[in-house]
């Protein structure tokens, strides 16, 4: 005689064709979760990505303002304020070498340019700089996604940014 009776409200045969039915449910349940929340750091990226190319083409911007848009001149500031991109600077010496060593890499991976930088059409008042980073996301599953949607064999999101300034004569009779 058994002392302690079972009282067992589901019969054995139904417990074993339930096994693993947890943690099924507890993937399907989290998979969307994750997707979710690795987008959400993608977008948080990016709007990291173009607040510091709005601060970097506006330092060139105002530079241009002064040396009246010349290329020589606003470029380089430009280069060298887009080094804020690379810090830390990692295994290289300095945020610098790490921006040209990813410059080199993405161009020699993409056969695009990192970034491009140029004058739009300006007046006789205003100069107006343009600044478009091809921004490569950190997911993969992104990567392959943006890749069918949009026809695109690299996955890559162009970030553009504008910005207009003042030219420096156009400041002294005001």
């Amino acid at each position: 005689m058994n002392p302690t009776p079972s009282f067992s409200l589901v019969s054995n045969d139904r417990v074993q064709t339930q096994r693993g039915a947890a943690l099924a449910e507890c993937v399907l349940a989290l998979l969307p979760i994750l997707l979710v929340g690795s987008l959400c750091l993608e977008l948080a990226r990016g709007y990291q990505l173009r607040h510091l190319l709005t601060l970097s083409l506006q330092e060139a911007a105002r530079v241009a303002a002064v040396h009246h848009a010349e290329p020589q001149t606003w470029q380089p500031v430009l280069k060298r304020s887009l080094s804020r991109l690379f810090i830390p600077p990692g295994r290289f010496n300095n945020a610098h070498m790490r921006q040209e060593a990813a410059r080199r890499d993405f161009e020699s991976r993409f056969k695009l340019p990192l970034w491009r930088a140029f004058q739009v059409a300006s007046d006789a008042d205003t100069i107006h700089l343009r600044l478009i980073y091809l921004h490569r996301p950190m997911q993969e599953w992104l990567r392959i996604l943006l890749q069918e949607l949009r026809q695109d064999k690299h996955g890559l999101i162009p970030i553009v940014v504008d910005y207009r300034v003042l030219r420096q004569h156009s400041l002294r009779g005001r």
